[in-house]
């Protein structure tokens, strides 16, 4: 018995729309940006990289800013989100920054943009370092 051309374009597009459930989201996946930061974001350098001075200066500021709602252990409280988690330790320092700077409202977190741009990095060092240390511990 030969498939008629309904069954065939039938079979076709539940083909085309089971491809297309899986291939966009892993398409997403690899275009995928730290919480809506732009592409761009992720080319910026941390200027503090690997500066104790500059993460010890971060730890600080994190504590006076960002400790009430993160955690001291940077383990969440609350509804705030733990940022040792794999989001956080894949994103880039630029898309770090950015969300630092321009935050999430509708999320919960504040924009610290009113903090100088050399606070906001070292806070993006510290995290880096803290994070970084805790994933090489286990």
């Amino acid at each position: 018995m030969r498939p008629t051309a309904g069954v065939v374009s039938g079979s076709l597009a539940v083909a085309v729309i089971t491809a297309t459930l899986w291939i966009v989201p892993l398409i997403a996946a690899q275009t995928a940006s730290f919480r809506g930061a732009p592409p761009s974001e992720a080319q910026i350098k941390n200027p503090y990289q690997g500066n104790p001075q500059a993460a010890a200066a971060g730890k600080k500021l994190y504590g006076q800013n960002c400790a009430q709602c993160h955690g001291k252990e940077l383990q969440g409280m609350g509804p705030a989100p733990g940022l040792d988690n794999p989001s956080t330790r894949s994103a880039k320092p630029g898309e770090l920054f950015w969300f630092i700077t321009n935050g999430n409202l509708n999320g919960g977190m504040p924009s610290w943009a009113g903090l100088p741009k050399q606070q906001r990095w070292q806070i993006v060092t510290f995290l880096q370092s803290k994070i970084f240390a805790k994933s090489a511990a286990k």
